[in-house]
């Protein structure tokens, strides 16, 4: 997987709709958050204590930009299987609106937080956590 910069501009895929989307991203600025890579600095932290489970059932519920392939978690996958690459997976992404933008982060960002400690920028956690997202 590339790596992004947090709050960045999302480039990752053609366009920033998903077929069947009616739309839905058009005009919306959409933000990167979680797109982390092996050899990259990233924020590390406590997050809110619903933080990742909320992630976790966003993966079933705001999964967009499903891939053909697999990308697998670059610390988990060398770490663990050196040789056969296994471990957390993802291939697609979760989309999260907030405060008039659109959060595009790897749907394995609910993995990055619970396990290797990654902090979330302070808005996506905000627009995950709100009540006014569906989830």
């Amino acid at each position: 997987m590339t790596h992004y910069a947090d709050l960045t501009p999302y480039t990752y895929g053609r366009n920033n709709r998903t077929p069947g989307d009616a739309g839905l991203w058009r005009g919306v600025p959409v933000l990167n958050v979680g797109w982390l890579g092996r050899g990259k600095r990233y924020s590390k932290g406590v997050p809110p204590p619903s933080l990742t489970e909320t992630l976790k059932r966003m993966t079933r519920t705001h999964r967009v930009q499903q891939t053909r392939g697999h990308h697998l978690c670059p610390w988990c996958a060398s770490r663990l299987f050196p040789r056969r690459p296994e471990g957390p997976q993802g291939s697609a992404e979760i989309r999260v609106m907030g405060n008039g933008v659109a959060y595009a982060a790897p749907e394995l960002v609910a993995h990055y937080v619970e396990a290797h400690g990654y902090l979330p920028p302070t808005e996506f956690m905000e627009a995950v956590l709100s009540p006014d997202t569906v989830v």
